[in-house]
Parts: structure tokens; sequence; C-alpha cells
């Protein structure tokens, strides 16, 4: 009979093992379906949000054959309409603009160069501020950063010129919209009738929101 019981014994042992070892990988399946749940659903999206985007750029110069800005027309631009989709807020907008190998980002931290007197505030140009800072965003008088279907903002020029008399060779002939933020070290410039890139992002989720083509006539 003894003999027997220690028979018993050494048979349930691997059961019990068994079972055990079922036991923690159950366990440690839920763990790591609960931690990659977690991280799936703290994962931020972009807002689903449309615009259409246009312009403002009355390009005009007195002295057409240098690169200079001689009294150009105030607040030129990229005008963006939300036309359907979530509403957004500037504060956590980021525009970028590409023209052949060089572009330029914009955000509410980035501090408008108001040199060359392109830009002014009147009844139909509201510009948003960062503390006391200029920015380049600019919303109608009555309107804050947030913006709703329906509603506009622009991405404002801080110069413009046209060259299209130019002798100098090093001088390319047209007519620009120019961008030079305080703090920068060169000229971002897009040329009318040359197609250009645009990208608008989502700064919380670090997301495309839309992109696409525009061209100045």
């Amino acid at each position: 009979m003894k003999r027997s019981n220690i028979m018993d014994e050494e048979a349930v042992s691997p059961v019990v093992g068994v079972m055990l070892m079922l036991v923690v990988t159950i366990i440690i399946a839920a763990i790591v379906a609960g931690f990659s749940g977690g991280v799936v659903g703290s994962e931020k999206s972009a807002p689903q949000s449309s615009f259409v985007v246009g312009y403002n750029a009355q390009i005009t110069d007195t002295d057409k054959t240098n690169a200079q800005a001689d009294s150009p027309k105030t607040n030129n631009g990229l005008t963006f309409r939300l036309v359907s989709g979530d509403t957004v807020s500037l504060d956590n907008i980021m525009i970028e603009l590409q023209s052949g190998a060089d572009s330029i980002k914009f955000t509410t931290d980035t501090i408008l160069n108001t040199s060359a007197g392109a830009v002014e505030e009147n009844n139909k140009v509201k510009i948003i501020k960062s503390g006391e800072n200029p920015t380049y965003f600019a919303v109608l008088p009555n309107m804050d950063e947030v913006i709703a279907i329906g509603d506009s903002f622009m991405l404002l020029a801080d110069g413009s010129y046209d060259s299209t008399l130019a002798t100098d060779p090093s001088i390319a002939k047209g007519r620009f919209l120019t961008w030079s933020p305080e703090g920068s070290s060169g000229v971002f410039k897009v040329k009318q009738n040359v197609a250009f890139d645009y990208a608008i992002y989502d700064t919380v989720s670090n997301k495309i929101i839309q992109s696409g083509t525009v061209t100045i006539q």
C-alpha cells in the first residue's frame, strides 16, 4: 500500500506542474494584451478636418530689377477655410511649406517679421499673438484661435517682390511671396505660377491633417 501511495503522488505531480504552467501562461498573456490595448488606446489621432486652401497675392513693386520688397501690398498670404470635419485650434496647428528643396514651418510660436511693412491689422484682419508677439496666423476681427466649420484663417506672408525685369543673372526673375521669421537665417519664397507643397499638422498627435499643392497665379 505504501508503494501505491508513492506511485500516486508521482503521477499527480506532472499534472499539477502542467496546470501551473498554463495558469502562468494565461496571466502573462493577459498582462501583454492589457499593455498592448493600453498603448493602442492611448495613441492620439489627428482631427478629421478638411480645408479649402487659397491665397491672397497682390504682388506689386516699384523697382522690378531687384529682389527687394519696394512698397509691398499688405496682408498677402495663404488662406485656409474649414469646410468639414472637426474644429481645430491654431494653437495646435503647424503648417509646413515646401518649394523645391527649401521648406519652412509655422506655429503660433513663430514670430512675425514686420520690418518690411507688409502686414497690418485692420477691420478685416486680426493677427494672432503669442504673448505680446505677432505670429503669422491671422483671422477675422471677431474670431479667436478656434476654427470651426465655415471659418477661415490666413498664413500671412511678410514680404513680396517683382523681379521680372532683373538683368543680374544671380537674381531669379518672377513674382514672389516671401517669409523670413524673426530669428531665421534666410528667406523662404514661392514663385507665381510655380506649384509648391503645403501640409497642415496637428501638434498634439504629431500627425498630418491635410496636405496638397498650391499655385499662386
